[in-house]
């Protein structure tokens, strides 16, 4: 890579030094800055570096071309420089380490022109800087500014493909200059086959295509040695760990050697819901994404099924080698945005990231769920790789997400006994009761927090028990919430005699965090709300659903109400903040009340009766 000149000028200065009988001075730029490696006490900001900040518009691209503002397929402009301005704006939130796009330089477009690389998954040269992210300066610059403020950097790491230049079944290159960078220009490094078509046939896996991209040949000792070589390069930088893409389309020997060699811990991707195969994937490499909890999580909190879609994740939690070594997230570059997907429902979304900073594993959270970013605000079960992907829209730190994470972030790091080294059991579950909750206890240092989660729309009184046998709490012990300090429980004696419980009230969509003790006070985001109230009796198997004229709401299609009772139905919505919104209600999304256009004041509550 072009690092490797900034290596010989350092070594030619050092000879001339070391010539002239002074002490040798390290150059700056000889190796990267360390802090140590990724680990369970971690929390990430996954950010995709062109659609972060822009820093240096300089290396945008050619306008029209590669670089194109506002069509999500192009570059955008984001870069390293921009992802060192916004340095403090992540160290704030309180994350300890941030998952950048891979930085090697990336074939202009698609094999059929319609997507730059400006994700880093076409790569061009394993061994080069993608030049529309900045210079090897730029990313040193930005990996030693982030380890300044305590902030951890993940490599992207692609090990599986280049881009697609080889149009099976052809075993050349056409144009003859058209073809990666050297050394893997070479068409037997890579294995000739169609596209995977067959996501269960390992054969298909290990040896196609995936998407068209051309399919590296591990099991070549030059394919893989040259790989090794790259990451070598990538590692002097000073990265503090690496997230493998696609992993289940590499044979696992090779991710067990490759995260040896670097000597950092790793976490693949795997896209799958089987906890079967994300387990044995984790007995090669340290962690996994885990994408069978981000199923179970966007079913519950989404589609509002119930609690076992989570539960029947973590009962299987025996099958890791390490649960806790698992990285949890709520939406990412692959999937639909959280609030895409939840109705654009910032409470929902607020109780989903208190579950996932609670619950077992490291939370991962996807650049812009602070600032309420949500794609086109339509449901989707689908891949995504545009309308997820927008441009950061604000750096505000007074959005009551931003609060929300930032309080969650120093509650892991407050709690990280319990939150991040304890045990976690189930303390509550009913299948058809939508309040849930687990405990996480350090048994060696009696270190407890419990979390209890409660999806309806509606407040929740529950009696928990606390167990004599794995809980440190006493009859008499004072209880506060983490996430609203004003709000305190008592334990109290069970109807068996010496038996534990607590009594609390959730309110609607909404978590509390417990433990023991007079923490700092805290009052949680009391955000603008604007309310829909629907009263009608939809039948059982129907849902009333909302359009309008302002964002989350459109005249295409509905946005789901949450249901009250059998009579009621409510949307409820923090933006816009200002102005009046018009709406309409319909039956399945399907059928349209009569009558005209309703509006509502931004901030207020309207109750509605309609007819169909």
């Amino acid at each position: 890579m072009k690092r490797k000149h900034v290596w010989l000028a350092a070594l030619l200065a050092l000879v001339f030094v070391c010539a002239a009988g002074l002490p040798p001075v390290a150059p700056a730029n000889a190796s990267g800055s360390s802090i140590g490696s990724i680990g369970t006490s971690d929390t990430i900001y996954m950010v995709m570096t062109d659609r972060f900040y822009d820093g240096d518009s300089g290396n945008n691209g050619t306008l029209t071309d590669d670089y194109r503002p506002g069509d999500m397929h192009y570059y955008q402009g984001g870069d390293w420089a921009g992802l060192v301005d916004k340095l403090d704006y992540i160290k704030e939130m309180g994350f300890t380490a941030i998952w950048i796009s891979p930085p090697q330089d990336n074939e202009k477009f698609s094999r059929s022109g319609d997507e730059a690389g400006y994700h880093g998954y076409f790569t061009h040269d394993f061994n080069d800087v993608n030049d529309h992210f900045g210079t090897t300066t730029e990313l040193q610059t930005l990996i030693d500014e982030a380890h300044d403020r305590g902030i951890k950097v993940i490599i992207d790491a692609q090990l599986n493909h280049t881009a697609d230049y080889l149009a099976y079944p052809s075993t050349s290159y056409s144009p003859s200059t058209y073809k990666p960078a050297a050394p893997f220009d070479d068409p037997t490094w890579y294995h000739n086959n169609p596209n995977i078509t067959d996501f269960n046939d390992g054969y298909q896996l290990l040896n196609y295509s995936l998407g068209g991209l051309d399919d590296l040949d591990q099991s070549n000792p030059d394919t893989w040695d040259a790989l090794l070589d790259a990451y070598d390069g990538w590692f002097d930088y000073g990265f503090d760990g690496g997230r493998i893409d696609a992993v289940l389309e590499i044979p696992t020997d090779k991710l067990q050697a490759f995260e040896g060699h670097i000597g950092k811990k790793t976490f693949g991707e795997a896209y799958t819901s089987s906890v079967d195969v994300v387990s044995g994937l984790q007995n090669y490499i340290w962690g996994m994404l885990d994408f069978p909890l981000y199923f179970g999580m966007n079913n519950v909190f989404c589609n509002n099924t119930s609690w076992s879609d989570v539960k029947g994740v973590f009962d299987q939690d025996y099958k890791y080698k390490k649960a806790n070594q698992l990285v949890t997230f709520l939406d990412n570059h692959d999937r639909p945005r959280f609030l895409n997907n939840c109705a654009d429902n910032y409470a929902k979304s607020r109780l989903a990231l208190a579950f996932l900073y609670t619950v077992r594993g490291i939370p991962d959270v996807y650049y812009g769920t602070e600032q309420g970013m949500a794609g086109e605000h339509k449901y989707s079960d689908d891949i995504q790789n545009t309308v997820n992907r927008e441009v950061m829209p604000s750096f505000s730190d007074g959005s009551a997400t931003f609060n929300w994470v930032q309080r969650l972030n120093q509650i892991r790091k407050d709690y990280k006994s319990a939150l991040v080294n304890g045990k976690q059991r189930e303390i509550y579950y009913n299948s058809s009761d939508p309040v849930y909750a687990v405990s996480r206890r350090n048994d060696s240092t009696g270190d407890e927090v419990v979390g209890i989660f409660n999806k309806s729309p509606n407040p929740q009184t529950k009696t928990i028990a606390i167990s004599q046998a794995t809980s440190s709490w006493t009859i008499g012990t004072h209880l506060t919430d983490l996430l609203n300090t004003g709000t305190t429980v008592t334990v109290a004696e069970g109807v068996v005699a010496n038996s534990r419980e607590i009594t609390v009230t959730i309110p609607g969509n909404s978590a509390m965090l417990l433990t023991n003790g007079y923490p700092a006070e805290y009052a949680p985001p009391s955000p603008t709300q604007t309310k829909i109230i629907v009263h009608y009796n939809a039948g059982f198997g129907n849902s009333i659903s909302v359009r309008g004229d302002t964002t989350p709401l459109n005249w295409t299609w509905g946005q789901k109400a949450e249901n009250v009772d059998a009579n009621t139905w409510q949307y409820v919505m923090e933006r816009p903040t200002s102005g009046t919104i018009q709406f309409k209600v319909l039956l399945n999304d399907s059928t349209w009340e009569t009558g005209g256009n309703h509006s509502v004041t931004a901030g207020s509550t309207v109750d509605i009766y309609p007819s169909f």
